[in-house]
């Protein structure tokens, strides 16, 4: 029974481990699955708290975890652990059931895992996280009580560096496809052999001699003549709409746009420039910050004077636009792109990314823009 204890005490340490770390990396990430969330149950007036309920539940689940694998406050951590699972196993049957979220997010997205597959892994885990509360008495750690606190105050310690960090100067990991490095046209189109979306569309015919409708498929129409050759009794009433059936593949990034005020996009022009390109990103420009917003205004007259291309993406409305211009005396225009994609690109509001040849060559927040001088050192040693 010893054994069993210790291996549920480590799987489960570990799983919230893990947990916490993943959305640690990314607390902005977190706060915008909270918000789905929010919007699915109705529960709007939640909204403007996402974030520090999200940064609370990380530290909660990455200090349990820690907790459990150091075997100190076991039996504090059990009854978070146990809460933990009583709270989600349902919520995420609900997801299973109801699908008002394609993706839970409980591990970030460093794991991607349908609704079932989280249910049925929290199903999997509410079992060793009873036995381990149950037994919580019967684990004796080798430090004193207050050593216990301290060493939980150590996992703390840890997860508030990992978020902090993440949040000043972007995710130390980067589970998204916009990481550094990233040749962009590459996760823009599908392989030769991706599947593609399959439809179903049903045609409605009437039977002239009995005066029945029936439905058929399209594909089964098209090659059997007795629906509509000649002499046919059946007559032709309506068709539906295509139905998607099954989703075939889709690339990684497939809503990355860079749209002017004419609806003309200029993604191409960006992605094959053998120059660099920069762009500016703020996905709320009403929710952005002004901290070293000076620097993006020197370095959008660098790139002029360069000839390197500069790009300004949003999705705010254009009196907000107006209004973000005037306020911080910006010299350049705004174009368009998703609001969900811009906070892919960088999880900071604004940030700035710079590329080369379709290449992610460096992503900053605005905690981090760089002056001139910092991009010619960059392009300096990328010639």
């Amino acid at each position: 029974m010893k054994a069993i204890r210790n291996i549920s005490r480590i799987f489960v340490g570990l799983v919230f481990l893990f947990s916490g770390f993943v959305k640690a990396v990314d607390p902005w990430g977190t706060a915008i699955k909270f918000n789905d969330y929010f919007f699915a149950m109705g529960l709007e007036a939640l909204v403007p708290y996402t974030f520090i309920l999200g940064v609370i539940m990380i530290a909660a689940e990455f200090v349990i975890g820690f907790s459990l694998l150091t075997c100190v406050k076991v039996k504090l951590a059990s009854l978070g652990a146990l809460i933990f699972m009583a709270i989600f196993t349902p919520v995420t049957l609900w997801l299973a059931l109801k699908n008002p979220v394609s993706d839970c997010g409980c591990f970030g997205d460093a794991i991607k895992l349908t609704n079932w597959q989280t249910f049925f892994k929290n199903i999997i885990i509410i079992i060793p996280t009873i036995l381990i509360f149950w037994q919580a008495k019967k684990f004796n750690s080798r430090f004193s009580g207050i050593m216990q606190w301290n060493i939980a105050g150590v996992g703390i310690l840890i997860v508030g560096f990992i978020m902090w960090y993440s949040y000043v100067h972007l995710p130390i990991i980067d589970f998204l496809p916009y990481k550094e490095g990233t040749h962009l046209p590459d996760l823009m189109k599908a392989p030769k052999d991706a599947p593609k979306d399959e439809y179903a569309q049903m045609i409605t015919l009437k039977d002239t001699t009995t005066g029945k409708q029936i439905e058929i498929d399209v594909n089964t129409y098209t090659v059997d003549s007795t629906y509509w050759g000649a002499g046919t009794k059946y007559k032709y009433i309506s068709i539906s709409e295509p139905k998607l059936i099954k989703k075939g593949y889709t690339p990684p990034i497939h809503d990355f746009n860079i749209y002017d005020s004419e609806n003309n996009n200029y993604i191409d022009t960006a992605l094959n420039s053998n120059s660099y390109v920069f762009i500016f990103i703020s996905p709320k420009l009403e929710k952005a910050s002004n901290k070293n917003i000076e620097n993006i205004s020197a370095l959008y007259n660098y790139a002029i004077k360069n000839n390197y291309l500069f790009y300004a993406l949003t999705s705010s409305m254009q009196k907000d636009i107006d209004t973000f211009i005037v306020h911080n005396k910006i010299p350049f225009s705004f174009y368009m792109c998703d609001e969900t994609t811009l906070k892919s690109i960088v999880r900071s509001n604004p940030g700035l990314m710079l590329l080369k040849n379709g290449t992610i060559l460096k992503k900053w927040s605005y905690f981090d823009f760089p002056n001139v001088t910092d991009i010619e050192k960059i392009t300096l040693n990328n010639k």
